[in-house]
């Protein structure tokens, strides 16, 4: 193996340093003497830079410049070298952390870095000015013990991808979200965001429907009256009966728009879950059962019962989700087609669910079709009496049951709508059996 030129020159240096002791010591006599100290010498002088690289390494000494060649000359130069590149990485690091600081200090979000404990590492100024954090006394401390409303001390324990708004701690009427995010190595970003205006906006949006609704029903009631009075008018001219039968389908229309209108203001409204009333859910689905199989030119509606559990919550606000799912599993299939119903029970809790063999859903629609007004077909929706609103209605009486909604669809091969009720609100009965209407 070929030696480096360093190595080659230190050797042959080693070499030379060694034969002048030999002929000093041939000339002289002594030969052992002159050899020991030539090799004191070197090894004292290698001692010498060892201890000099020890100490440069640890940064307590600059390279020193009495080396000019040899081996130990490069080992300082390359040494010099890398504490150069070292220091400028250190000044990028300490410029790009700076930059970091002061685009987090700019940001209107608060940013906290927790530990695995949930301890304060970091904040930025936003934190401070949202949640009243102090960099001087807070940080080391446990969030949750800071911010200790119950939400929120529930969700850190277990945080999920949606996060949770809660009452803000410093201004009275605000309100904020805390979305918490893992990343590196045990440790997790709380992102605290300010919306107490977007919930006074929803406030005003909500109170104006509500108003506005209530503010139409008195003038559509009295339209709706004369329209009755005309339609039932044996001496109205034949060519008006058309066009008061087509007004008075539209304002029985616009009478259902307000009313789910304000049903759905109630449940976005509603501060609290709902009631913890016994309902007979398996009576209410035969009920709804057969008000889909009396009339004609309608899918057919098969309903299973495997249990004949009930639930505890609001009559009429499971009724609304239980009817609306079934109606709109009915408008959007065919004739020829099938609509099944299922009402299950498992450890999980209790399961509605509708299956049908109607036109499905695109894909790219189903986040949407929750969104008040929104509707997979309009025209069909309009032709069938639809409002596009008793999606929006089932997905908010859920939430106040704490029940999730889950829809898988197809287009052109039916759609199948979950309700998952959990546990907690689930009666079991005596008895229980599997019944098929």
């Amino acid at each position: 193996m070929t030696l480096p030129n360093r190595w080659a020159s230190q050797l042959a240096a080693l070499a030379a340093w060694l034969g002048a002791a030999l002929s000093l010591g041939w000339w002289f006599g002594g030969t052992g003497w002159w050899l020991c100290g030539a090799l004191s010498v070197y090894t004292a002088h290698t001692l010498r830079n060892i201890a000099t690289l020890d100490h440069v390494l640890d940064g307590h000494k600059r390279v020193p410049l009495f080396v000019t060649r040899g081996l130990w000359a490069e080992i300082f130069a390359r040494v010099d070298k890398v504490r150069a590149k070292a220091r400028n990485r250190k000044k990028k690091y300490h410029r790009l952390l700076r930059e970091v600081r002061e685009s987090t200090g700019a940001l209107s979000d608060g940013g906290i870095i927790l530990n695995a404990e949930h301890e304060i590492l970091w904040f930025n100024p936003a934190a401070t000015r949202l949640l009243g954090l102090d960099p001087a006394t807070d940080i080391g401390h446990r969030l949750d013990n800071l911010l200790r409303h119950p939400d929120f001390v529930a969700y850190i324990a277990a945080p999920t991808p949606e996060g949770i708004t809660i009452p803000s701690p410093k201004e009275e009427s605000g309100w904020l979200t805390v979305q918490i995010i893992p990343y590196g190595q045990d440790q997790r970003l709380a992102i605290v965001r300010d919306i107490t205006r977007e919930i006074q906006l929803e406030r005003t949006r909500r109170d104006f429907v509500a108003n506005a609704s209530h503010e139409l029903r008195s003038p559509l009631t009295v339209i709706s009256g004369y329209l009755d009075a005309l339609g039932d008018d044996d001496e109205m001219p034949e060519g008006w009966r058309a066009p008061v039968t087509e007004m008075q389908r539209q304002a029985e229309r616009m009478t259902q728009i307000l009313r789910d209108l304000i049903e759905l203001t109630r449940l976005e409204s509603a501060e609290h879950e709902a009631a913890h009333e016994f309902v007979d859910v398996a009576g209410m689905l035969q009920l709804i059962a057969r008000e889909f199989q009396v009339a004609g030119n309608r899918p057919a509606v098969e309903l299973t019962l495997e249990t004949d559990a009930a639930l505890l919550g609001s009559e009429s606000e499971l009724h609304s989700i239980f009817h609306n799912l079934v109606s709109n599993a009915v408008r959007f299939t065919p004739a020829m087609g099938t609509v099944r119903v299922y009402w299950k029970a498992d450890d999980l809790g209790a399961l509605f669910e509708v299956v049908d063999t109607g036109i499905g859903i695109a894909e790219e629609q189903i986040p949407r079709i929750t969104e008040r007004f929104y509707r997979v077909d309009p025209g069909r929706s309009r032709a069938t009496g639809g409002t596009g609103l008793g999606l929006a209605i089932v997905k908010h009486a859920l939430q106040r049951h704490a029940g999730t909604l889950n829809i898988r669809s197809r287009e052109g091969e039916g759609s199948t709508f979950s309700c998952r009720f959990p546990s907690s609100r689930l009666v079991f009965r005596a008895g229980a059996a599997r019944a098929v209407l």
